[in-house]
């Protein structure tokens, strides 16, 4: 519908209105009609609305908490290496020449025998852990308290009409 059919819709049934109120006893048509007049009608409401507040408290207490210290744990460890040691004495004989004919220098040379024994050690590790030491401390916290309170709100609505004069 657009604006003038409105309008008229309007004015059709403000007449007819006006027509059936002046004249509801006698049946006939008042001499003058009612002149409609703009007017805007108020709607008031009050309503409750809950608004949220958040209060910051502050709050000191003593508790029983840790503090971490590094420290360092050297333990032992065993092990083994190996150690070349002589476990004995072979002789090796040698010629200067091979037949046995011509007069021949030979010599007797001692070589020792070695071999890599097993050797047990206690080799030295550690360990950086984290030790909790307990104690008394003092902490301050903020803590943020949420809070609900109702206001009161006026919702006023205005609406456009037509009044009878």
């Amino acid at each position: 519908m657009c604006t003038i059919e409105r309008v008229r819709a309007g004015l059709i049934v403000a007449l007819t209105f006006a027509a059936s109120q002046a004249g509801a006893g006698e049946g006939a048509m008042p001499e003058r009609l009612p002149l409609l007049a703009p007017a805007i009608v108020e709607y008031r409401w009050t309503l409750l609305v809950p608004e949220w507040t958040i209060e910051a408290r502050q709050v000191d207490t003593r508790v029983y908490a840790p503090r971490l210290r590094a420290r360092r744990i050297d333990y032992p460890v065993p092990g083994f290496t190996t150690e070349r040691r002589t476990i004995g004495r072979i002789p090796e004989f040698d010629c200067k020449y091979i037949d046995g004919f011509l007069p021949n220098e030979c010599r007797t040379t001692w070589r020792e025998i070695r071999v890599d024994v097993p050797v047990p050690v206690m080799r030295h590790d550690y360990v950086d852990v984290d030790v909790a030491e307990w104690s008394w401390r003092e902490r301050h916290s903020t803590i943020e308290v949420p809070r609900l309170a109702w206001k009161e709100e006026t919702l006023i609505v205005s609406v456009p009409a037509l009044a009878l004069r």
